[in-house]
């Protein structure tokens, strides 16, 4: 029993004469700029198919066209890679000019912040549709591509060969 007691007073010792012990370290949080844009899906078709569609206009709306990812507020631009072209045998071109493209204030592009500037005419230049967005991570993005009455009406349009007509869009992204 002695043992027992001696052996619980310096266990008791020990504990009352015990300090705290503390330990540190740093946490580290490294950010990087970055920027990426993916098409979601890589074709449109404005397509012609019947009278009405000449007097009044075509439209293709894509839902989450686009994502994009940016740790800072960023511009969206859009450019073609020149006219658009059909088949073999066929020398008719269509300006890229017959093509608007715009990013709607609704759906998915809500939340956007910046500004949204439909482009009205597509060219060959870098053109803004989006300018001073809100950073995001994943988001999505609604499009909508147009040939209007005012060009579907002209011989923009009107008089060209039967055939689909090609061109590539670029998007750009940056800070």
């Amino acid at each position: 029993m002695k043992k027992f007691n001696l052996l619980a007073a310096f266990a008791l010792f020990i504990a009352v004469g015990a300090k705290a012990q503390t330990a540190t370290t740093n946490v580290h949080v490294q950010l990087n700029d970055v920027m990426s844009i993916a098409v979601n899906d890589a074709d449109v078709h404005l397509r012609f198919l019947q009278a009405s569609d000449y007097v009044n206009g075509v439209t293709a709306s894509h839902p989450a066209h686009l994502t994009v990812t940016s740790n800072k507020a960023y511009t969206l631009n859009v450019n073609a890679a020149g006219n658009l072209s059909g088949g073999t045998g066929n020398n008719d071109i269509l300006e890229p000019g017959v093509v608007s493209i715009s990013i709607p204030a609704t759906g998915n592009n809500g939340n956007l912040g910046g500004t949204l500037t439909p482009v009205g005419q597509l060219g060959t230049t870098n053109t803004p549709l989006l300018t001073s967005a809100t950073p995001t991570a994943g988001k999505d993005i609604d499009v909508v591509y147009t040939v209007p009455s005012t060009v579907s009406k002209t011989d923009k349009i009107l008089g060209k060969t039967a055939d689909t007509y090609t061109t590539v869009v670029t998007y750009t992204i940056s800070q």
